[in-house]
């Protein structure tokens, strides 16, 4: 198993000694405000997650709301049109038409991106990219 470096002051761990980060935290309701469809589409994810995928931890950030397993695996950006961004990391680009931006993070890794507009949108496909970015490190 992997060692990671955990930073001293917010306890977040990361691959690298020293990685750049905001040890600054927020409410998870702050992220909400006015946002209620999109709270019930983020039950229903954490939900699918923590029953289909494993045991993660909730990390809520001024910018958004990171999940860790053994690392960071994906980012949860509630929007005010009831919308949930995802943003989780691969070793692939998925080709897909769910998915809207595909960035490069290294050599090996990328960062795929993609909306929940509905339930129906918290799918078997969904839960196996979730899975594969759960044990991607």
């Amino acid at each position: 198993m992997k060692t990671y470096w955990q930073c001293p002051k917010c306890k977040r761990q990361f691959k690298r000694q020293g990685q750049q980060h905001t040890c600054a935290t927020k409410p998870l309701q702050d992220h909400f405000i006015n946002k209620y469809a999109a709270y019930k589409l983020y039950q229903q994810l954490l939900k699918q997650i923590g029953t289909k995928v494993g045991k993660i931890t909730v990390l809520s950030i001024p910018c958004c709301i990171h999940l860790f397993g053994r690392y960071d695996f994906m980012a949860i950006l509630p929007k005010k049109d009831g919308v949930l961004e995802l943003r989780f990391a691969l070793d692939r680009k998925l080709k897909s038409k769910r998915i809207f931006a595909c960035v490069p993070l290294s050599k090996n890794s990328y960062k795929n991106c993609l909306l929940i507009k509905s339930p129906k949108d918290i799918n078997a496909e969904l839960i196996s990219w979730l899975k594969q970015s759960y044990n991607l490190k």
